[in-house]
């Protein structure tokens, strides 16, 4: 029985598998820095968005599980925080 190894050079990432804008819970209020996603990540796919800027891991925020993640500031409440990501 042979063994099939998947190529990574051809895999489709299917757009299902890669959340885009999706808004962690819970919401923004000023004092909140952990937050969580509707669905675990790959480590080091996680890209966080305080309105509309990008934030720098490790600089402004830092992989806490695979469904965490905390800020080094809490943002206010009128701020916006999305992410996107791959999922596991």
């Amino acid at each position: 029985m042979g063994v099939c190894l998947q190529n990574p050079r051809t895999t489709t990432w299917l757009a299902e598998n890669i959340p885009k804008h999706e808004v962690p819970t819970p919401a923004t209020d000023g004092a909140q820095v952990v937050f969580t996603v509707a669905n675990a990540y790959q480590s080091g796919s996680l890209e966080v968005y305080r309105d509309q800027s990008t934030l720098i891991n490790p600089a402004d925020f830092a992989e806490t599980t695979s469904t965490t993640f905390t800020v080094t500031s809490a943002p206010a409440a009128d701020e916006g925080l999305t992410v996107s990501y791959i999922k596991q």
